[in-house]
């Protein structure tokens, strides 16, 4: 059995984002005190810390980053708006086409499934809306909200060790 104190695995993505809100997940308290330095709450230290990982008005990757971190559907409806658009203007294929009105619906059960990692979001699935279809832009959104909130990450990541 390996040392747990001192291993090779790399942080997991909440925490990274605490490493750069100017905390970690570590806590030892000296005299009924916590360790913690400043007096800001986390959800601002984090906002503050993922804004700078912000490409233009249409990134959604910090709002992704935010929300997966406080478990929090603060951006919500932003998010699966511009993702059942960008989803619809993208779609290929004959049977996708025709499931494009759909798009909004699948955004809000990948952010189901990515946010709150509530499984069961097959279900949602619309009577009209044919199974490939479904699959195809559930997919897609789930693999857009994961990627963008870990891009987002390695972005607040870089150029917060680049000014350091």
């Amino acid at each position: 059995m390996g040392n747990l104190l001192w291993t090779s695995d790399r942080p997991e993505f909440c925490e990274r984002v605490a490493k750069l809100a100017g905390d970690t997940t570590y806590r030892v308290p000296t005299e009924g005190k916590g360790t913690k330095v400043a007096q800001v709450p986390d959800a601002h230290a984090i906002a503050a810390a993922l804004a700078y990982a912000r490409q233009g008005p249409q990134d959604i990757g910090p709002d992704v980053a935010y929300c997966l971190v406080l478990q929090s559907d603060a951006y919500r409806w932003k998010v699966c708006r511009m993702l059942a658009e960008a989803m619809g203007n993208c779609m290929d294929g004959r049977e996708i086409r025709h499931a494009r009105q759909h798009a909004m619906t699948a955004a809000l059960a990948a952010w189901e499934a990515v946010i709150h990692l509530r499984g069961g979001v097959s279900r949602a699935r619309p009577h009209d809306c044919p199974a490939v279809a479904w699959d195809k832009m559930l997919l897609t959104a789930i693999a857009r909200l994961h990627d963008s909130a870990w891009d987002a990450l390695a972005e607040a990541e870089r150029k917060y060790y680049n000014a350091a």
